[in-house]
């Protein structure tokens, strides 16, 4: 079975090679004809020349002329026994009149019906002769003069060039397709350069990108209605984001408003028990909102400034350690004495590092202590002592409206883990859960330090892109 390849330079390459194979044969064997028939040709005008003596003398004399020992001094040589120029004289059957010494066993040369061949080349034991036949009129009547060559002597060459020019022809062909082969190589890497250049600029589209568009600058006529295409495809799909996140962004503050009204009215109540009740459900619902506020104001851009993560822990950590108390539980801050620089948007980071808090508070015991501590490099933590994570579970926990019930208490909306896995994904971290030793869970996430990208970026060699 055949394999194609699947990419489009490996198939232009596969062809060019078939090609420039096809040419080098095609093109050896039409050369090599070409040279083998001059050659022929060119042997079979010395032979006819050295037939016009005999042919001379037979038109003179006839048979009995070529007997007589009078041949001319400069053809004699070539028939006699030590010559590789033979001839044989026949009649009009085919039967023999005269010969040249030797002669035999390579003449008289019939072909398969019995009768002459204008030019024949047959080989006959250690001989390989080359020869011609010609008409001859004499006073006897009309007969055939054949006259041949033994090519295999070492005194003639010209059946030797055509083996000869044959593989040097092959070389030359050979490297002028490779030369060929290795230009159209170059040629086309030019020619999907561009391609290369677009799916580059395609891969770095991402949701902190999500602006950036397929350089249309150098791009082949043939390529821009594609570019363009596409281009105009993620700016359709662009405006339908943006138009769903402002449509979340009013459903959430159209929402905030009754929400308000709806826990100031719960003092007017007479019964405390089911005011305490509802008071618990609109903190809930109001936490759901303002966690769809913050996923639709989740800024896409991509993360540019340095901020502190440090600092950015301890100031959210202190913001909820009032609410935390008044549930009953606590929070214990381990950071390091140094700060945590990292690239990205301290409002997003203050939103992860909340939303990890508020989950541990929510499943931790009344009582319980939720610790927030920064791990080498930059590696956020928030431990509690709640009913922890099943094994099976903790693939799904970062999945957008995923809940599952850690404990008795009414679980959350399912966004906030999730908005912390987006927003890590925007700063190039990740996240993970593990279980706590001695009970609860640890969520997390990690980003890469300021310091440590700068480095990197040092130590890059000059001219690596």
């Amino acid at each position: 079975m055949i394999h194609i390849p699947r990419s489009l330079f490996g198939q232009l390459m596969a062809i060019f090679a078939v090609v420039a194979a096809a040419m080098i044969v095609l093109g050896a064997w039409t050369l090599d004809r070409q040279i083998h028939n001059a050659a022929r040709a060119t042997h079979e005008r010395f032979l006819l020349t050295a037939v016009e003596p005999l042919a001379q003398r037979l038109k003179a004399r006839g048979v009995a002329g070529l007997s007589d020992g009078r041949l001319p001094v400069l053809v004699n040589p070539l028939y006699s026994a030590g010559g590789t120029i033979r001839y044989a004289v026949l009649d009009a059957g085919g039967e023999l009149l005269a010969s040249s010494p030797n002669a035999l066993p390579g003449l008289p040369q019939l072909n398969f019906v019995g009768q002459v061949s204008a030019a024949f080349a047959v080989d006959v034991g250690d001989l390989h002769l080359w020869g011609v036949s010609r008409q001859v009129e004499t006073p006897d009547g009309a007969v055939t003069l054949q006259v041949a060559q033994d090519m295999s002597s070492v005194f003639v060459v010209l059946d030797d060039v055509p083996r000869a020019a044959f593989w040097p022809i092959v070389l030359a062909l050979g490297g002028g397709a490779i030369l060929l082969f290795l230009a159209n190589l170059l040629l086309t890497r030019m020619l999907l350069r561009p391609l290369r250049q677009a799916a580059a600029d395609a891969a770095a589209i991402t949701p902190t990108r999500a602006r950036q568009r397929i350089g249309e600058d150098r791009m082949p006529n043939e390529i821009l209605p594609l570019i363009r295409a596409v281009n105009g495809a993620l700016d359709r799909t662009e405006q339908v984001m943006r138009r769903q996140q402002r449509f979340n962004q009013d459903v959430a503050h159209e929402l905030r408003t009754p929400l308000a009204i709806l826990t100031s009215e719960l003092d007017l109540l007479e019964d405390k028990a089911v005011a305490r009740r509802l008071r618990a459900d609109l903190e809930a619902l109001t936490a759901i909102v303002r966690q769809l506020l913050e996923a639709a104001e989740a800024s896409p851009a991509s993360p540019d400034q340095q901020v502190d993560l440090a600092a950015i822990c301890q100031e959210t950590a202190s913001q909820l350690e009032n609410s935390a108390a008044q549930s009953g539980r606590s929070i214990r801050v381990e950071l390091p004495r140094d700060s945590v620089p990292v690239f990205g948007h301290g409002a997003a980071l203050r939103r992860a590092v909340r939303n990890l808090l508020d989950n541990a508070l929510t499943h931790s015991p009344a009582g319980g202590e939720v610790t927030l501590r920064i791990a080498p490099p930059a590696v956020v933590e928030v431990a509690d002592r709640g009913p922890g994570v099943p094994e099976a579970q903790k693939s799904k926990v970062f999945e957008r409206f995923w809940r599952a019930d850690r404990g008795h208490r009414r679980g959350g909306s399912g966004i906030g883990l999730a908005l912390v896995a987006e927003i890590a994904a925007q700063h190039g971290g990740t996240v993970w859960v593990r279980d706590h030793e001695g009970g609860g869970a640890v969520f997390g996430f990690s980003l890469p330090r300021a310091d440590a990208q700068q480095s990197q970026k040092t130590a890059e060699p000059v001219g690596q892109h």
